[in-house]
């Protein structure tokens, strides 16, 4: 990848995008995440399904029936590189005597990794000076509390960090971090209908600080554009059959439209397809028994609007 010229982009005091979203900070958060979500073109904020639920409604972690480990990576042209790890269990006190209900909840802790490689440095008269990297990383602890078995609420915290190696006056890394939140909320009015809010990246920014770049530095802070997004899941038509539907809005931008179903075949697995922003996605996953436990396999194929081959997107997800 080429990036001319280099001191153009640290004048403005702005990261390199990994991804093309708009420009703002973040991109990284707004490039999807496991396959399970992608193949469903991201209308997960009413889901319950795997850890990546989390990233999409943090209240949907009350939910989870199951523990589960899952990994995913993101086959991407560019040099560039995605991947996510998380952890999820749920939390069903026991009851005793004294109460008649007790309250669920649910924790999640995940990585998402991006990196971009191969970056051309050159200087003001285009002569390539340095190959440079640039990697972004988000640790995500996700908490969710179930009132009644209806109704859920979840709350996660990030902290989100930002490293340019090579670029400073002494040849170190330029860095930056920071702190912010994801609210959610999830409810089930009847039996197979769900319904789910969220509001993400409160508060993240980056504050970028380049003294050690230029004599005279300077101090600019990039917001994360934040979002707002509601959706609906149903699963009362057919037991094999879920059908959801979500309505993004962020900050910058106009809203977008996400629809996806699930169909599951018998104990195999399950067939997914989905509409994100227009973008047709699909996939596929596989059940099979793994030390006397249950593992999945996930594959999804995802189409872009930004003139970039599509991504191939594949996960894995152990249950116990």
């Amino acid at each position: 990848m080429k990036w001319s010229p280099l001191a153009l982009v640290f004048s403005l005091a702005a990261p390199i995008s990994t991804f093309a979203q708009g420009g703002y900070a973040g991109a990284f958060l707004r490039n999807g995440l496991a396959a399970r979500s992608e193949a469903m073109g991201r209308a997960y904020v009413a889901m319950a399904e795997g850890n990546e639920a989390a990233f999409y409604n943090p209240a949907s972690v009350a939910f989870f029936p199951h523990r589960e480990l899952t990994t995913s990576v993101r086959v991407m042209t560019l040099d560039r590189t995605f991947a996510y790890a998380s952890f999820g269990l749920p939390i069903r006190p026991a009851p005793d005597s004294s109460k008649s209900r007790v309250t669920n909840g649910g924790l999640s802790l995940s990585w998402i990794h991006a990196r971009v490689d191969d970056i051309s440095a050159r200087d003001f008269d285009g002569e390539e000076y340095a190959i440079l990297s640039n990697s972004e990383n988000a640790f995500n602890l996700s908490f969710a509390l179930q009132p009644n078995k209806r109704f859920a609420i979840g709350l996660t915290g990030k902290v989100v960090l930002n490293r340019l190696p090579g670029v400073t006056r002494e040849n170190g890394t330029l860095s930056t971090s920071s702190f912010g939140f994801d609210f959610g909320a999830m409810l089930q009015p009847v039996e197979g209908v769900r319904l789910g809010f969220a509001a993400t990246n409160v508060n993240v920014k980056y504050t970028w600080k380049t003294e050690e770049v230029y004599e005279r530095g300077t101090q600019n802070i990039d917001k994360f554009p934040r979002g707002l997004r509601a959706g609906i899941a149903v699963t009362r038509l057919k037991p094999w059959l879920t059908l959801a539907a979500d309505v993004e809005k962020r900050q910058f931008r106009d809203g977008t439209l996400h629809l996806g179903a699930i169909a599951n075949v018998k104990t195999l697995g399950d067939l997914r397809v989905g509409l994100n922003d227009g973008q047709p996605a699909f996939g596929a996953g596989y059940r099979f028994g793994l030390f006397g436990k249950t593992s999945e396999l996930h594959y999804a194929f995802v189409s872009r609007t930004d003139n970039l081959d599509s991504d191939h997107v594949f996960g894995w997800a152990f249950v116990f």
